[in-house]
């Protein structure tokens, strides 16, 4: 019996392997602070919540971890209720562990080294030698999550939405900025892609009293990036170290390797001249 209660028990987290929240949602009820009214396109007048609880702009990258950890007991809560004291109560408590890990382990620091980010999507949400950070996990509806942070302050939450038909955002961009006007109670400020003044993809953005939120068009994944208004609307003071190109030779190197012209011969001058007359 013991071993089919291990298997059981092993299916279970088998299937839950890398869920991490039961919410996925930005959408969570709390009692939103009371916000200046709405003006202009894409304004929301009253905060929109991200969940789960607690989590909230200025979190530490362990103080997040904390309130990660407060979900997955919960949602672990009934699989360590049924497990039986042995071998599998302890796989249980070992996944429990590992999961309470993911966010801690994941943390990638934008310091004076390049890194594999910059050869994803991901790349232009974050700057070098400005103190940031990222940290990642994935949610309980297989959407990834990605936190930043300006000197272990949490200020950007980023979401991968995988677009489909019959999805609750749709199958593609237009659907979901439909849908998202909807749950926000307001149509967006739409801004169009442009390769040459950015911004790079279809933009929808709507402002709380509180955060810049922009759905992103990635093609089939909808990208929903949550900002902490306050750092959006002066970035360029919180990174103040501009992005360097990291393949260009340091100019030291270009002149050192810099081929150099022959000097010109004066009576070979006066040759070429001769000739075209």
């Amino acid at each position: 019996m013991k071993l089919i209660r291990i298997a059981a028990v092993s299916a279970f987290l088998a299937t839950a392997a890398g869920l991490v929240l039961a919410e996925d949602s930005a959408y969570a009820k709390d009692n939103p602070p009371k916000a200046k009214p709405a003006a202009g396109p894409g304004s929301l007048a009253k905060p929109v919540q991200i969940a789960p609880e607690g989590l909230k702009w200025g979190l530490t990258h362990a103080g997040l971890a904390k309130v990660y950890d407060q979900s997955i007991d919960k949602e672990m809560l009934p699989v360590l209720r049924k497990a039986q004291p042995g071998p599998d109560l302890d796989a249980v408590n070992e996944e429990l562990r590992n999961r309470k890990g993911v966010l801690r382990r994941s943390k990638v620091e934008f310091g004076d080294t390049p890194t594999g980010v910059d050869y994803t999507p991901l790349k232009g949400e974050y700057s070098y030698k400005n103190g940031e950070s990222m940290a990642s996990l994935t949610l309980r509806s297989g959407t990834q999550r990605y936190f930043f942070f300006f000197n272990d302050s949490l200020w950007k939450i980023y979401d991968e939405h995988k677009l489909k038909e019959g999805g609750t955002l749709g199958a593609n961009f237009d659907e979901a900025v439909k849908a998202l006007a909807k749950r926000f109670g307001a149509a967006p400020k739409l801004t169009k892609a442009d390769p040459k003044k950015g911004p790079a993809m279809n933009e929808a953005e709507w402002r709380d009293p509180d955060k810049v939120i922009r759905a992103v068009d990635r093609g089939d994944t909808l990208a929903m990036i949550y900002s902490e208004r306050r750092i959006y609307e002066n970035l360029a003071s919180y990174r103040k170290n501009k992005v360097q190109d990291v393949r260009a030779l340091d100019s030291e190197v270009v002149n050192v390797t810099k081929k150099e012209e022959p000097p010109v011969d004066p009576k070979a001058k006066d040759k070429d001249k001769k000739k075209k007359k």
